[in-house]
């Protein structure tokens, strides 16, 4: 029997209305580095903002790797009309043996507001429950962060409650929203 990490290698690329999601490659440095360098992009994520390409290159290098290995690893997020690099998405964790998966985003400021992190979301959604066989995807948002909280809901997850201080990430201990879907209830969603 294949291992079920056999279902992110080759990485699959995956297709929405408007937007591709594939490998990031070397050439999108630049790309990654517009946004991630971006103090309001890096608010409410682990990660401080980027200070050089070097720092993106670094993130596009862990990224290979985890293409090579078959795990868990980021999408690019391209607009397929002008072929822009405009955010990732990824499982950030997969839990095998229990069966489920945590899903983690970050998109251009540039961008924000115009439907395609939902978009892309739904896309990740559809491949975690559909081939990856998951009974639960979840995501954990700062409290503070009610944009992505706003996401989350479009993608009919629902809230389960808030983590309080489960996370020191930039010197502080920070209060975390979870949010999860059920296969069950993804069924539901895409069949009405």
């Amino acid at each position: 029997m294949e291992p079920k990490t056999s279902v992110l290698k080759p990485f699959p690329i995956l297709e929405t209305q408007r937007l591709l999601l594939r490998p990031l490659t070397l050439a999108d440095k630049e790309a990654i580095f517009d946004y991630a360098s971006r103090p309001e992009a890096a608010k409410y994520v682990t990660w401080s903002p980027h200070q050089s390409v070097s720092d993106s290159q670094a993130f596009i290098d862990f990224a290979l790797n985890q293409y090579e290995a078959g795990g868990v690893a980021p999408w690019g997020i391209v607009i397929k009309a002008t072929n822009q690099l405009i955010g990732t998405i990824d499982f950030v964790s997969w839990n095998q043996t229990h069966g489920y998966a945590e899903i983690g985003y970050v998109c251009s400021p540039d961008h924000w507001g115009k439907g395609y992190t939902p978009e892309a979301g739904k896309a990740l959604l559809q491949f975690g429950f559909e081939k990856m066989g998951l009974t639960r995807i979840q995501a954990r948002t700062f409290v503070e962060n009610e944009a992505s909280q706003r996401v989350l809901e479009k993608l009919g997850m629902a809230y389960e409650g808030t983590m309080r201080k489960a996370m020191k990430v930039k010197g502080k201990h920070w209060d975390l929203t979870m949010y999860s879907i059920l296969r069950e209830e993804y069924i539901n969603v895409t069949q009405n």
